[in-house]
């Protein structure tokens, strides 16, 4: 602990002897004087925290040593101690902000405890003091404005941020109406409402108004305060941020995903469309598979986002029969073994051709699961279940009843009736239940129907 210096003024040496001798057993480092101008000349370099002086000296008064000491260190704390003790004398000194006043012979334990209690007072004065720079500090040098006001919305301190952000002199700023900054983007009556009701707003995003008319996006966080102790009086304390910048780039870089995102669903379609150029009697069915798998996406609630995905994996789920023969895809009648091994790899293919590709969705993988089974029958990995993407379990389904009730050159189309028996006899074993469900509610109670 750093020893707290203590000045001691008294033109007795004895005194000055015994209590330099008790202050420095009790951890401070006592200072002496035998008269004003030495104890003057002595704390010029010195930080006191207290000083205990003697009221009568030969040089001059202990009150004049105690205004110097107190015009050049208000915060030293001053203890007046006499032998010649008035009433007069106590009152003038503790209305010059003597901190205390003790008459002698006084008791040496009462006399530590002031000049405990003075140093305590001290240290706290000094932590205000550090409090309130700090916060002056942070006041002035934020980027952001902040200001204080009435409740009523009378300006009562505002930074120089704020002043730059909205291009008002301070003068004006202490005259300006809440309705010139604010203007009619919010409802004060029910802002101030909500304030008090919660205390705070946080995060509130704004158009405010600088005095040129321009209107900003700001971000707005306040807090309400009484300004007095009854609570009668209410002060509002907030920080502005201007964020119109950073809108304008969120805005921009939403149109630029958005092109980005039409560029990837046109790609998708290109891609489609060259897988079904080659296989004619399969033409559409990538397109009207896509349209099923929304509808089931929606009926099942899912985000926009993941039923995005699923109509863009849906539009290339058959992409890998760019890599199987024409003649195998179109072949009339019965397929062999192994033209069926071969037609078999179609979903490891188009995952190979996508899986390098950073879609937005997990398309690759969808592609590579739309074979699966939920009893792990499926192919090409055998998955079962939970382990099978959710969004190509929808691919799956979509892609039998669309198959199935379509005409192939292997068969004519067996109609929508005899697709929508298979995956109701066979789900929970082959087809999702859930999945199944939405797929029966699009048709049945939607209205739904391939073009």
């Amino acid at each position: 602990m750093d020893k707290k210096a203590i000045l001691i003024v008294d033109d007795d040496p004895g005194v000055r002897e015994t209590l330099s001798h008790i202050l420095r057993k009790k951890g401070y480092m006592p200072i002496t004087a035998a008269i004003g101008k030495e104890a003057l000349d002595k704390i010029k370099d010195e930080m006191l925290y207290v000083a205990l002086i003697d009221l009568k000296l030969e040089d001059m008064s202990g009150l004049e040593v105690m205004k110097n000491i107190k015009k050049h260190f208000p915060m030293t704390e001053c203890i007046m101690i006499t032998g010649y003790a008035s009433q007069g004398s106590a009152i003038e000194a503790v209305n010059l902000g003597a901190f205390s006043y003790m008459e002698k012979p006084y008791d040496m334990d009462q006399l530590l405890v002031i000049i405990r209690r003075a140093i305590q007072k001290r240290e706290a004065e000094e932590a205000l003091q550090e409090s309130e720079e700090r916060f002056h500090s942070l006041f002035e040098d934020s980027k952001d404005a902040i200001y204080i006001t009435t409740r009523e919305g009378r300006c009562i301190d505002v930074n120089q941020s704020g002043l730059d952000l909205f291009g008002y002199t301070r003068e004006e700023m202490m005259v300006l109406k809440p309705r010139q900054l604010y203007g009619n983007s919010i409802d004060r009556r029910k802002f101030q409402k909500e304030i008090e009701q919660k205390g705070f707003v946080k995060n509130y995003e704004i158009k405010l108004r600088k005095k040129d008319g321009a209107e900003i996006e700001c971000l707005l966080n306040v807090s309400v305060r009484q300004a007095n102790d009854d609570g009668s009086s209410l002060e509002y304390q907030g920080i502005i941020r201007d964020i119109t910048e950073q809108k304008q780039n969120q805005e921009e870089l939403k149109r630029t995903l958005e092109r980005l995102r039409k560029t990837l669903e046109g790609i998708i379609q290109t891609i489609s469309i060259t897988v079904e150029l080659r296989d004619p009697y399969t033409a559409g069915h990538q397109q009207r598979v896509a349209r099923l798998t929304h509808a089931i996406a929606k009926e099942m609630g899912l985000s926009e986002e993941q039923t995005e995905g699923i109509y863009m994996a849906g539009i290339i789920h058959d992409l890998g029969k760019i890599s199987i023969p024409a003649e195998i895809l179109s072949k009339p009648g019965k397929i062999t073994e192994i033209e069926f091994s071969m037609i078999k790899t179609h979903p490891r293919v188009g995952y190979d051709i996508l899986k390098n590709i950073e879609f937005p969705w997990p398309i690759a993988q969808i592609v590579l699961q739309h074979h699966e089974r939920m009893d792990g029958s499926g192919y090409p990995q055998g998955l079962s279940g939970n382990d099978i993407l959710l969004e190509a379990r929808i691919v799956g389904v979509a892609d039998v009843v669309e198959a199935m009730s379509s005409h192939r050159p292997y068969r004519p189309g067996l109609g929508i009736d005899k697709a929508l028996e298979e995956i109701v006899q066979k789900q929970g074993i082959l087809y999702d239940t859930e999945v199944v469900e939405a797929c029966l509610k699009v048709f049945a109670e939607k209205g739904f129907k391939f073009e």
